[in-house]
């Protein structure tokens, strides 16, 4: 992917030269210019740093109001896109349980209730040593009942803009 140098580079800057940066590399890197973003440290031993962008364009968003995630994951002086999520609702929670040492994340998505009712439905999302999984609607996604954790992307976030250039 071509665009993962400038995407490696802009995020390096994103602490020195703050939010205007890190709003150009999603608007021109990832094209997700409507998004709420979080940094987060996903990694158990927090020995990186990562961030959520939870995307709001048409682009990015089907029609039962899913949205795509984005987690992206700083190696080094680099990051790089570690999982893109689709069918995502907000709330996202952080679990305090470890899979293959990250952090469990619970995402909902539009489904139904055993009766056949719509609902939104929360799953578990566990890492497998390389990602998190790209759908929460089917497996290795898990439902979850009551999912706890930490939110960290909700809708009373502020929704954050971005530009191409």
């Amino acid at each position: 992917m071509s665009s993962v140098p400038v995407l490696c580079a802009l995020f390096a800057l994103h602490g020195v030269a703050g939010a205007t940066t890190m709003q150009k590399l999603i608007g021109s890197r990832l094209g997700v210019f409507r998004y709420h973003g979080a940094d987060v440290v996903l990694n158990g031993a927090g020995t990186s740093r990562q961030y959520l962008v939870y995307a709001r364009d048409r682009k990015w968003c089907g029609v039962t109001g899913g949205c795509t995630l984005f987690i992206l994951t700083k190696s080094g002086n680099d990051w790089r896109v570690l999982s893109r999520m689709t069918l995502v609702h907000l709330p996202v929670r952080i679990l305090p349980h470890l899979s293959q040492g990250w952090q469990d994340l619970a995402v909902s998505y539009s489904g139904t209730l055993p009766d056949g009712r719509p609902a939104l439905v929360t799953s578990r999302m566990r890492f497998d040593g390389a990602q998190y999984p790209s759908n929460p609607s089917v497996p290795p996604a898990e439902p979850i009942a009551h999912p706890g954790g930490r939110i960290v992307l909700a809708t009373d976030n502020p929704i954050q803009t971005s530009v191409s250039h």
